[in-house]
């Protein structure tokens, strides 16, 4: 017994003829009585008797066109309610991310979600590498942006952006090794860095490793702007993205030299082990417009993977 079955026997039961049933579905008359035969077969009785005017319901047909009508009813409204819930879903989604993509993104989001999707109730946490994995185990988290995380087996990784990173100065300090420079350039300089375990602070510390170049780590801390101010103030150098300073260097207020050997690749999370829902894809879907609105935008440099 299959849908289909159900439904030419629900057709035909309507209509009162096979021939009017035919023709409403569009089908030969044949096809609807081979099923109808099939049908029969399977649950050992007659559906239908012949009669002068027609054909009328047995009795075990009258309790399979109950039975029947309540099937194809559920169906349809699982149907309707399912395609409503992707035109306009409904539910709470948690994105996590760090603080430089949060800065970035969390407000054009919150806009571009509360306009086009208001049945949706959007959370937005930041927070380093180790919490955003932590809330993607737990489900506290449904969605996550981490810089090159490490890969394992039940997470799907997705690249949404690649940028270049600079080394950066106070625009006063005269001391700027030539675009581009490289690890041995920060051999002895004093550093302010992204605390650890910052995506871009294990990815310099790597490269720093492989060129045998000890890092002079002076002061740390978790927001770029605060790594900024320290660097204004002559307190150290940074090694931060083009996303985080371009601005402070259009205005004179930073000066940067391009690092060869880093790049950036902000990237997509989510669990594979369990299911979305429409809410999530949404969400998912709004995320990465608004990377491709803000690359567009040039807010990652010229060059972008």
């Amino acid at each position: 017994m299959d849908l289909r079955q159900l439904q030419y026997f629900s057709r035909i039961a309507d209509s009162g003829s096979f021939r009017e049933a035919a023709e409403r579905a569009n089908v030969a008359q044949s096809a609807l009585s081979r099923h109808v035969r099939a049908l029969e077969d399977e649950l050992g009785v007659k559906l239908f008797e012949r009669h002068a005017r027609g054909i009328r319901l047995t009795p075990s047909g009258e309790k399979l066109k109950l039975r029947a009508d309540g099937i194809l009813r559920e169906v349809e409204e699982t149907r309707a309610e399912l395609t409503t819930a992707q035109a306009s879903p409904r539910g709470s989604v948690t994105l996590g991310a760090s603080t430089t993509t949060s800065r970035l993104l969390y407000a054009r989001l919150a806009e571009a979600a509360s306009k086009l999707y208001p049945g949706i109730e959007l959370h937005m946490t930041e927070g380093a590498s180790y919490f955003l994995l932590e809330g993607l185990d737990t489900g506290r988290i449904d969605l996550a942006i981490m810089v090159d995380p490490e890969t394992q087996s039940y997470l799907s990784t997705e690249a949404l952006i690649t940028e270049k990173v600079y080394l950066v100065g106070a625009a006063s300090q005269s001391n700027m090794p030539d675009a581009p420079c490289r690890v041995q350039d920060l051999d002895g300089r004093p550093l302010v860095l992204f605390s650890r375990p910052s995506g871009s602070r294990m990815l310099l510390e790597t490269v720093a490793a492989a060129g045998n170049v000890k890092l002079n780590v002076r002061f740390e801390a978790a927001s770029p702007d605060v790594i900024k101010d320290f660097i204004r103030r002559g307190l150290g150098y940074g090694m931060m993205p083009y996303s985080s300073i371009f601005r402070d260097v259009e205005s004179g207020d930073l000066v940067a030299s391009e690092f060869d050997g880093i790049e950036l690749t902000r990237t997509f999370i989510r669990r594979t082990d369990r299911p979305s829902s429409p809410a999530v894809n949404t969400i998912a879907n709004l995320v990465r417009a608004e990377f491709a609105a803000l690359a567009n935008e040039g807010v990652f440099g010229g060059e972008q993977s």
